[in-house]
């Protein structure tokens, strides 16, 4: 073969691969599901759009961007599994086509499923569901309305934003370099950052532990009776607004950061070794309250 045949051979399988993988298609399924079931997403590359809906159906709205891509949708115990693949018979991440191809999911879901959704550079949102939620991403943000108020949200570079129900149960969530917030939550928060912004409002708190590294801390929480507040930064500044109606004792220590108060009281130093600490109590003393931070300064209020 000549050069110039070999060349146009090339750019031809070259032009046909392109062309392949550029393939663009919608694809629709839908299957009957249990009201109370549980819903398995993955996606790794891309985006999942979650809502809750009054039918015992999961209906999938896929925009795929490879012909590699396999959209599978399948139910049965109870439970329904949806993924974005190369491989037609598997929803293995090993399988998953999204590393080189993005892909758009949009899923509604009976409102009472349990959900889980994973994805790897996949933002996830969620909206109207009352039932349990697991989320999962490296590096998209998830941004999600829960229902249940015992749920799991993790994501490693992504921001993540919350807004609970109000209703008592116990949230875990973290990030490593993103921002995170949660509002209207109730019952049991555990959250953490190692330099993001964290952010949390509580309407009836029963333990709140949070935690960041170089990222500032903004608590406001109403404390349960017995309630409990813990929160520790290395060098981000702490803003705590706590009111409880029975009362907190609290204690607050910073090695080298200041201590403020609107109690009109002043940190005193440490008896011994460097750094200074605020304790006291508010009301009956019922709950508690502990607050830590290496460099960060601290601000504690109950209003």
């Amino acid at each position: 073969m000549s050069t110039t045949a070999a060349r146009i051979a090339t750019l031809t399988l070259s032009l046909a691969l392109a062309a392949g993988s550029a393939h663009a298609a919608t694809v629709r399924r839908q299957i009957a599901a249990s009201v109370h079931g549980e819903v398995h997403i993955t996606n790794v590359s891309g985006s999942i759009v979650i809502r809750g809906w009054d039918k015992p159906t999961v209906s999938v709205t896929a925009e795929l961007t490879s012909s590699r891509q396999r959209l599978l949708v399948r139910g049965s115990n109870g439970r329904t599994r949806v993924c974005v693949t190369n491989n037609a018979e598997s929803c293995s991440w090993w399988s998953s086509s999204g590393r080189a191809h993005p892909a758009r999911l949009e899923i509604d879901v009976p409102r009472d499923s349990e959900v889980e959704a994973s994805g790897v550079s996949a933002g996830i949102s969620s909206r109207g569901i009352a039932g349990v939620q697991h989320l999962h991403t490296v590096s998209g943000p998830i941004n999600a309305q829960l229902g249940s108020g015992d749920d799991v949200v993790k994501s490693v570079s992504g921001t993540i934003s919350l807004h609970g129900s109000g209703q008592d149960g116990a949230l875990r969530v973290a990030t490593i370099s993103g921002d995170l917030s949660a509002t209207n939550v109730a019952g049991e928060l555990d959250a953490r950052t190692v330099n993001g912004r964290l952010s949390a409002q509580l309407s009836s708190a029963r333990i709140a532990r949070l935690h960041t590294t170089s990222g500032p801390i903004s608590l406001d929480a109403r404390l349960a009776r017995g309630g409990r507040v813990d929160t520790e930064t290395i060098s981000g500044h702490q803003t705590i607004r706590v009111a409880a109606a029975a009362g907190y004792s609290y204690a607050v220590k910073s090695f080298s950061g200041h201590i403020g108060d609107c109690f009109g009281l002043q940190a005193a130093h440490q008896e011994y070794g460097p750094g200074s600490r605020l304790d006291g109590t508010r009301g009956a003393g019922d709950g508690r309250v502990r607050i830590k931070s290496l460099s960060g300064g601290i601000s504690l209020c109950d209003h």
